[in-house]
């Protein structure tokens, strides 16, 4: 946990006055928050505020039918005081009431309403995590999933959760814009078409397997690359995308469960994609220190297709680095999604963006509350017969699966070189659920290499049952 005071956001005060006295929080704990809990299932709520009395500072939580935890001292009200509300319960939503007491007699009260306590995540990276699929069939609010949003205020998540020209960050929007322009483009982007992304399906399907409410953290910005989330530059606070979001967490209370993480496409180039794997590791590694928590949950999503001029090169050099961080960074999970469609040339599409929800729920399940659906389909080994590769895989839920003809692989003539036709037929391995026939026609290339979907816009749809994608896989070298 850390703390960071904002220098763009102060929290609404929360004031009633009983005659002449006044009782206000100025700090800490707000309207619709959603507080982190521990690991025992509670959470602590930190206040700071004033008071026009002394007295006895008290404090209940009130849930929708019962008293959850009944009057507690807090200490001494004072012109300035600060004081924590220990060992508040999962769930809500919670009413936090609060009242000056002396002689018996209440001088000043104040309530914060509508507090849930649960898991918060992250959500950063670039486009595909801000989101900007269609608005059509995108996911409905739920009472138990809120969002920190980019305007640093807690309220009901809803789509679009990010919306950048809310924001008082000058890394997302340009503070030299007059109030009306940032109006109007908060305007037409709530009512536009685009604006869908993977957040509210990953809260709503936490929030159904574990029972507990969820936050989401707003970081993510399109466009952006990973020089631009450089964590060397967080002490430019608002001014770069790692400063916003370490400024973020810590107005919403400093404490997350975890990570999610979109973001690559930007760095698909010759320059970047060099560096993408040291860059990546030292963004994980930032966020644990600066957060806190050396095994913080870090799980993102394996860029998918593209229909725009990348080079096929540094488009799979990059998810070739990405799918490489689970095996040597604990605590990290990757999920696939090139068998996912796009709504333009670049983005997932709505229902592709509900799937990565569930895909990253599973994940975030297995790791951290003892679910039981494995990390999906990983590469394991290639045999040769002849004319025929069995290609075995790992972490598969149940069997392999496709929808129509499985398809996704090809065969290289060296690590990076051209790709001829060579397969001309896969089958799913009768013999091993976890295995696949790739049948040739026996000229491969010389040296030739496997890989799985190559390239900007392959046709890829391996599955398991648990609807886990194979991720995209390669170069490997055949026997």
């Amino acid at each position: 946990m850390f703390t960071y005071c904002c220098p763009f956001i102060v929290l609404a005060a929360l004031v009633f006055s009983g005659g002449s006295m006044a009782l206000e929080v100025s700090r800490g704990l707000t309207h619709h928050q959603v507080v982190q809990c521990d690991d025992d299932g509670t959470a602590d709520m930190a206040l700071t505020g004033t008071a026009t009395t002394t007295g006895s500072l008290e404090a209940r939580v009130v849930g929708v039918q019962k008293t959850i935890r009944d009057w507690v001292s807090l200490g001494a009200a004072a012109e300035s005081w600060t004081a924590t509300l220990s060992d508040v319960p999962v769930g809500g939503p919670y009413r936090v009431e609060l009242r000056v007491v002396a002689d018996g007699a209440t001088l000043a009260t104040t309530t914060i309403h509508d507090v849930l306590v649960g898991d918060v995540w992250v959500l950063a990276g670039q486009s595909n995590m801000q989101g900007v699929g269609d608005r059509h069939d995108e996911d409905t609010p739920h009472p138990q999933v809120h969002t920190f949003s980019m305007s640093y205020e807690w309220r009901l998540a809803q789509e679009p959760l990010h919306t950048l020209a809310e924001s008082p960050d000058q890394v997302h929007f340009d503070q030299n814009k007059t109030e009306e322009q940032r109006q109007k483009e908060i305007s037409n982007w709530r009512d536009g078409t685009k604006g869908t992304g993977l957040g509210l399906p990953f809260a709503k399907e936490m929030l159904r397997r574990t029972g507990r409410p969820v936050g989401l953290i707003a970081s993510a910005h399109g466009g952006t690359s990973m020089g631009q989330w450089n964590p060397a530059l967080k002490d430019q606070g608002g001014a770069s995308l790692y400063g916003s979001m370490l400024q973020q967490v810590a107005a919403a209370g400093g404490k997350v469960r975890g990570v999610l993480w979109y973001q690559g496409e930007s760095d698909a180039n010759a320059d970047a994609s060099p560096v993408f794997p040291a860059k990546l590791r030292e963004l994980v590694a930032a966020m644990r220190r600066d957060f806190g928590n050396p095994e913080l949950p870090f799980y993102q999503v394996q860029i998918g297709r593209v229909v725009l001029g990348w080079h096929p090169n540094s488009w799979d050099a990059i998810q070739t680095a990405q799918l490489a961080l689970e095996t040597d960074t604990p605590h990290t999970g990757t999920v696939a999604s090139i068998d996912l469609e796009i709504d333009d040339a670049i983005h997932i599409s709505t229902p592709g963006l509900k799937t990565l929800g569930y895909r990253l729920a599973n994940l975030a399940e297995a790791n951290l509350y003892g679910g039981t659906v494995l990390a999906g389909p990983r590469y394991e080994s290639v045999t040769r017969d002849g004319p025929q590769l069995r290609v075995t895989f790992s972490g598969v839920n149940g069997r392999l699966l496709a929808a129509g003809r499985p398809n996704g692989f090809w065969i290289s003539a060296g690590p990076d070189g051209d790709a001829p036709q060579s397969i001309y037929k896969v089958e799913f391995d009768p013999e091993n659920p976890n295995g696949l026939i790739l049948f040739t026609n026996n000229q491969l290339p010389e040296n030739p290499h496997l890989w799985y979907g190559r390239g900007l816009d392959p046709y890829c749809n391996i599955v398991d049952e648990a609807q886990m994608a194979l991720p995209v896989f390669g170069p490997v070298a055949l026997p």
